[in-house]
């Protein structure tokens, strides 16, 4: 009676975990044919008219078409983009709330800062690579500086090193690796965004500025900035006449700079797989990549596991920079 008792019970846990499963899973299917039932937010960490704001209204647009909601840009500028991904690290993990940002948010902010309010790794879950760039060094047109060799010459004749234009920590860190492979000497001036930095190469206020291809390919053609090296492992198609730091002698050196697109944490599968799908088909499309190649960017994809990789691997990549540098934490 016993045996019976108990396999009767052993059998009721079968079915009852076999109707657990089923549950899950026809949960896991409505969610991926109901998403999205009400209006999406992305949140964007910079002030409108950026590259990383272009970028967000026109997945926006795109993914409104495809999916049938409103898909809403919230800027939230402020911190080098740390309040924006702490809100949505904080968010409800439910499809409702995402982030683009920077690489720079999601890689040199764990590194720079204190009291950073999320976790790069844990707090975030990769839905697409949206694009990568180099950042351009540039100098003043008048300059007789031509290539990565004159800049390091003229950085151990002058005695003084080189005063390097900075818009932003993440390309202050682009800049300090050139500056320790190649062995020059930097001293990092802080400017607010790429506009002052490109007006302090035009005055010849600083010796170098590292900066987004975007900020700076139409002075370039226009003959007001002298280009000098790309920094990633490819030249630019904007810029296909300007070398790479590696064709220039530091061999090996890729250091792009890239917009990546996430949710929080925990935010489920089917959901994911959905923004994929549909991030997928924008980033092949003719118009997407157009716009992409305006901002001087190359497309991304929806590889998240190359995503996740890239985080954790640039984190520890910058995290040695800083720390040879002694760059201090803010």
């Amino acid at each position: 009676m016993k045996k019976l008792m108990f396999s009767a019970v052993r059998d009721w846990r079968k079915v009852g975990a076999a109707l657990l499963v089923g549950a899950l899973s026809c949960t896991q299917a409505m969610a991926k044919e109901d998403y999205p039932t009400r209006p999406v937010k992305i949140v964007v960490g910079f002030a409108p008219g950026g590259t990383n704001d272009i970028i967000a209204r026109t997945i926006a647009q795109k993914l409104q078409t495809r999916l049938g909601q409103p898909f809403i840009v919230e800027n939230r500028p402020g911190a080098a983009s740390a309040i924006a991904g702490g809100l949505v690290a904080r968010a409800e993990a439910d499809g409702y709330t995402l982030l683009v940002s920077s690489s720079g948010g999601l890689t040199v902010n764990p590194v720079l800062m204190k009291d950073l309010s999320y976790d790069a790794v844990k707090d975030f879950e990769p839905i697409a690579l949206l694009g990568t760039f180099p950042l351009v060094a540039v100098t003043n047109k008048d300059r007789e500086l031509n290539s990565i060799a004159d800049l390091k010459a003229y950085s151990e004749s002058n005695g003084n090193g080189l005063n390097h234009g900075v818009a932003s920590t993440s390309f202050q860190l682009v800049a300090e690796l050139l500056a320790q492979e190649a062995n020059l000497d930097l001293t990092h001036i802080m400017y607010r965004g790429s506009g002052p930095a490109i007006e302090a190469v035009m005055k010849d206020e600083v010796d170098v500025a590292f900066l987004d291809s975007g900020a700076v390919v139409n002075h370039i053609k226009s003959g007001h900035l002298k280009p000098l090296a790309v920094t990633t492992a490819e030249r630019s198609k904007t810029l296909p006449m300007v070398p790479t730091v590696a064709e220039s002698g530091i061999e090996g050196y890729d250091a792009p700079i890239w917009t990546g697109f996430v949710a929080p944490m925990g935010t489920p599968e089917a959901v994911m797989s959905t923004l994929r799908a549909a991030m997928n088909e924008i980033l092949q499309d003719e118009e997407m990549v157009h716009r992409l190649d305006q901002l001087g960017m190359e497309p991304g994809n929806t590889d998240a596991a190359a995503l996740s990789k890239r985080i954790v691997d640039d984190i520890d990549r910058w995290a040695q920079i800083v720390k040879v540098a002694n760059i201090p934490l803010r």
